[in-house]
């Protein structure tokens, strides 16, 4: 194969195409072997990224340390490029592994495509968020990421404004930090989405929204579910203008890389330092695989939309782009260069599938194994040896059995041979108690603060009551509010008629003038 001299002032430059090349490749052949691995029945369901590869990896070429990302399961190529996943994790989520070394998301707990990263340590404690990388974990309810989005960009804006946070160097560097959202074009129709988009722009917040627009909703196509049939037009009295103060608009196609790469630094810059919340709307976006793994985008798709797509495959442009392009007339790379790349990545991505699926499997083995003996133990005293047996068999022949399986037959054992006594079905009961409490720990564990900071650690205060004394509650209420406010720099409130009135029951009376708006405020 033949390999181009790049000048070296535009080596680095050139470098940088290719490696991003190269990721979106490699996000691709992940999406498209995951598929196959649902529809092969190693996995349960899966919902891929493929076809959004290009904007996401100009997005994260904006994304900093301290910076936060509230987005949903399409994002795989996004986390890729910023550090936070690679080829076995996401396999090891899609396979539900639930060894958090493996699968360092939810430790199998939540669906595939479900990202997330480590903020508190092993003690409960907040890490160095502020020199992280920071991604708040999905959930399956679309449009559910943007309250939350809306938040994460409210606190930036806060340890901006109020210098009394400034100290607090390992959640925010002054509030420099920005909030970046993502959702499909469909999930724009929903309240969350218009609630959140409101107050951000009544809020004046850093946070950057993107729009995978990819003109479905599964198969109910854009133009039956957002006015205008265009997402930015229908927002578009939310820009801002001379007279009062709104959002950005941009609009970037999903294909073009150049645009992509100009649109996101442009429109990231300016909200991190003016503040202000920014909506990139990615149009002309192809979704090659259809929604998910639960149908085929070819029932509602016709003909001359899916060859478009195939046109118009973002992967696909960004090649032709890359081969087209010439510095003082020479081209950096040729075709043959980027197939290669093409097929080099095929290979890798295959490779690592199949350690992850071991690593998988190779962690239930050992279980199943013990349970096959012990059930033959039990038929070996039991009068009901022959169903004893026949279960075994069945598990031991089940391809690619899971824990539930096993669990399953245990307990099958256990209720047919009720009233039957032996050391076998002792230690068989003894194992299968045993594994009931592993996969408590596996699968239930973690989900409340068990560190120092857990609720279950406070000691309880009993009131000192002064039997001469009565008051209004809402004095209570009020006094232990301004209480806290005194103790805690990072407590806010913020909600209708909480900051002027003080609340229409008065339990937060005075704490706006006490405390100012930057803590206590009306929304």
């Amino acid at each position: 194969m033949e390999t181009l001299t790049v000048p070296s002032e535009i080596k680095a430059y050139v470098e940088e195409i290719l490696n991003d090349y190269r990721l979106a490749c490699l996000s691709r052949e992940v999406s498209l072997l995951g598929r196959k691995e649902v529809l092969t029945g190693k996995a349960k369901f899966g919902i891929f990224g493929d076809g959004k590869e290009l904007a996401q990896i100009a997005m994260a070429k904006q994304f900093r340390p301290g910076d936060w990302r509230s987005g949903y399961y399409r994002d795989q190529t996004f986390m890729m490029a910023i550090g936070a996943l690679d080829v076995k994790q996401y396999f090891a989520g899609l396979y539900a592994h639930p060894d958090k070394d493996k699968e360092p998301f939810a430790g199998g707990r939540q669906m595939g495509g479900h990202f997330a990263t480590t903020t508190v340590g092993e003690d409960g404690e907040f890490l160095n968020l502020a020199e992280l990388k920071n991604s708040s974990a999905d959930i399956s309810p679309t449009a559910g990421q943007m309250p939350r989005l809306l938040g994460l960009a409210f606190a930036s804006k806060l340890f901006r404004q109020n210098k009394d946070l400034h100290s607090y160097t390992r959640l925010s560097d002054h509030g420099n930090e920005v909030a970046f959202g993502t959702i499909g074009d469909a999930s724009t129709s929903e309240g969350l989405f218009w609630e959140t988009m409101n107050a951000a722009g009544v809020l004046q917040v850093p946070m950057v929204m993107n729009v995978w627009d990819d003109g479905y909703g599964i198969s109910v196509s854009r133009e039956h579910q957002t006015v205008k049939n265009s997402i930015s037009k229908a927002l578009s009295g939310f820009k801002r203008d001379a007279e009062s103060p709104g959002y950005e608009f941009y609009e970037v196609k999903g294909w073009d890389y150049g645009a992509l790469i100009t649109t996101y630094e442009k429109a990231v810059q300016l909200s991190r330092e003016e503040h202000i919340p920014v909506l990139i709307h990615v149009t002309e976006v192809t979704q090659p695989q259809g929604h998910s793994t639960s149908g085929s985008h070819e029932r509602y798709k016709d003909k001359e939309r899916l060859a478009w797509e195939t046109e118009f495959d973002c992967i696909e442009k960004f090649k032709s782009w890359i081969a087209e392009f010439r510095y003082q007339g020479e081209p950096i790379s040729t075709l043959e260069e980027l197939d290669a790349i093409r097929a080099e990545v095929k290979k890798e991505v295959k490779a690592l599938q199949k350690d992850a699926w071991k690593e998988y499997l190779d962690s239930i083995k050992a279980e199943l194994n013990q349970a096959l003996e012990l059930i033959h133990g039990v038929a070996g005293q039991s009068e009901h040896s022959d169903a004893l047996n026949n279960w075994a068999e069945s598990l031991s022949t089940t391809i690619d059995p899971i824990r539930k399986d096993i669990i399953s037959t245990l307990r099958k054992v256990i209720v047919r041979t009720a009233g039957e006594n032996s050391t076998e079905r002792e230690a068989l009961i003894s194992s299968y108690e045993t594994q009931i409490k592993e996969n408590e720990e596996r699968y239930n564990s973690q989900l409340y603060n068990e560190g120092g900071g857990s609720v279950l650690n406070v000691p309880e205060v009993s009131p000192e009551l002064s039997p001469n004394e009565e008051v209004d509650g809402r004095i209570i209420l009020r006094d232990n509010f301004d209480a806290w406010f005194a103790k805690e720099p990072l407590l806010v409130t913020f909600g209708e008629d909480t900051g002027k009135i003080g609340g229409v029951n008065q339990s937060m009376e005075g704490m706006q003038e006490k405390y100012g708006e930057l803590r206590v405020m009306d929304t």
